[in-house]
């Protein structure tokens, strides 16, 4: 199955940055989509590409988009506005296009903005939404859009009975990683008498960035009372979930001791990212997924300090387009180039900012002298002779048996206004649905970590439990936090 999602971007002409960033972040979710399998393609259009012409923008909203994008700052003009009673019109009539409203917040409305508001409602089966800036349109418009691609996707089976294979395949997976997950639990604390152990599954990136956060922490992998294993963040997603689901950890769980799972991870989840066993309903009934800011983490790359090469000689560091220029010239010499795990935040974050380069780093598409490496053990497969390499890294990842012996040296990644690219790192695990579902219930040794990276959660959590101040599938626990 392949799809194309078709959408247009409407809105005063003068929110040129807008459509521009749009469109950058479209490029992005398609190279994601490519990475992951995905075979839906997202195509967007505006003005720019349909010429000066009303009756064009008119014709590609009612027969050719699946999305109509409506943008509002500070007022809607006429032509907007029609193209929104045209739009939600042949939503009614034919069931598309859909109308996404995102309106930029203000601390007085105008009357026209409230206009605007008073039409989606009367108008849309949909919803308006407010966004602060630009960072903030960016984000909740790919949030929308991704659920638009999961939404396809689901509907793509063929039949019932192939969406509840699909179903009982993620369930399968997921028992699978549990039952193997218990066996190097139990085999660590068969001999204990601890009721919960933590186990700490994840990147080494916020391994990393956890112990660097909270110095009380030290070493995660001889943290009390807890195992720690190392997996790319995809794979630790139905850990959680299960854990929301199953409640593994809830005191007087009957059959083996009872682990609680902490997801370590260099990628901000999404709601599907935890949807994969269960309707968001169900998800829902039973708790939810918390969340915990740990910090950002600079994308690195590491470089064999004898290698030469006129893009990065003398540097400490490159942009992200000179990046893509010196990976496609190395990948036809003779250099080794060194990944993290398919499915981690690094990789994921590297395929996202060069694929509109065109370039994807892959055995596949770079040859057989593209390799992983690992920070977590001795074993990091870097060549300690003289054939040249680069590691596509981070601040927090690198093999550090390398790099502490300065056999390489470290080149920062830069984004187009000359700032660090950045990725950002998470801890995720289960709240339990408590007291009626308006609070949610954590164990004790996830309370006394809290209490670890943030004396504050001491007010905030109590007898176990943390009020539960929305229904969402991820809800931020860094929301709860004063200012300090």
């Amino acid at each position: 199955m392949k799809k194309d999602i078709t959408i247009f971007v409407s809105g005063s002409k003068k929110l040129k940055e807008h459509r521009v960033r749009l469109k950058a972040l479209v490029n992005n979710l398609n190279g994601e989509n490519r990475m992951k399998g995905i075979p839906v393609t997202l195509n967007m259009f505006s003005y720019v590409n349909l010429g000066d012409n009303q009756t064009n923008y008119d014709d590609f909203i009612k027969n050719k988009s699946d999305i109509v994008i409506f943008l509002v700052e500070d007022r809607i003009g006429e032509k907007t506005r029609e193209e929104f009673l045209l739009a939600t019109h042949e939503q009614k009539k034919t069931g598309k296009p859909k109308s996404l409203v995102f309106i930029k917040e203000a601390q007085v409305k105008a009357p026209e903005t409230e206009e605007v508001e008073r039409l989606v409602n009367e108008n849309s089966d949909s919803y308006y939404i407010d966004y602060s800036n630009l960072e903030d349109l960016e984000y909740k418009v790919r949030d929308r859009l991704m659920q638009e691609v999961d939404s396809l996707m689901a509907k793509s089976s063929s039949s019932p009975r192939k969406r509840i294979r699909t179903l009982k395949l993620w369930a399968w997976v997921s028992t699978l990683a549990l039952m193997l997950l218990s066996f190097v639990v139990l085999w660590n604390v068969l001999t204990r008498d601890d009721d919960v152990t933590l186990l700490f599954i994840g990147g080494g990136s916020a391994v990393r960035c956890l112990e660097e956060s909270c110095q009380e922490i030290g070493n995660v992998y001889d943290y009390d009372n807890s195992i720690c294993i190392a997996v790319p963040t995809s794979s630790s997603w139905p850990i959680v979930t299960s854990e929301v689901m199953q409640h593994h950890a809830a005191k007087g769980n009957k059959g083996p001791k009872p682990f609680y799972p902490v997801c370590m991870s260099a990628m901000k989840a999404d709601e599907s990212d935890f949807l994969k066993m269960s309707n968001r309903t169900q998800f829902l009934e039973k708790g939810s997924v918390l969340s915990y800011y740990l910090g950002d983490d600079d994308l690195t790359m590491y470089v064999k300090k004898t290698f030469r090469h006129e893009l990065i000689d003398g540097k400490d560091s490159i942009g992200v387009e000179a990046l893509a220029a010196f990976l496609k010239s190395v990948s036809e010499q003779n250099v080794m180039i060194f990944t993290t795990e398919v499915g981690s935040g690094t990789l994921t974050n590297y395929q996202r900012i060069l694929t509109p380069y065109d370039i994807t780093v892959s055995k596949e598409a770079l040859g057989e002298l593209v390799d992983k490496f690992t920070d977590l053990t001795p074993k990091s497969k870097i060549r300690r002779d003289e054939t040249p390499y680069i590691m596509l890294g981070s601040h927090y990842y690198v093999a550090r048996e390398v790099y502490d012996e300065g056999d390489c040296r470290p080149i920062i990644i830069l984004d187009e206004n000359g700032k660090p690219v950045t990725k950002t790192n998470y801890l995720y695990f289960a709240g339990y649905n408590e007291d009626g579902g308006s609070s949610f219930w954590i164990p004790d040794e996830m309370v006394d970590l809290l209490k670890k990276l943030d004396p504050r959660f001491g007010d905030i959590v109590k007898n176990n439990r943390i009020p539960r101040n929305n229904e969402t599938v991820i809800v931020s626990l860094n929301s709860y936090l004063p200012e300090k």
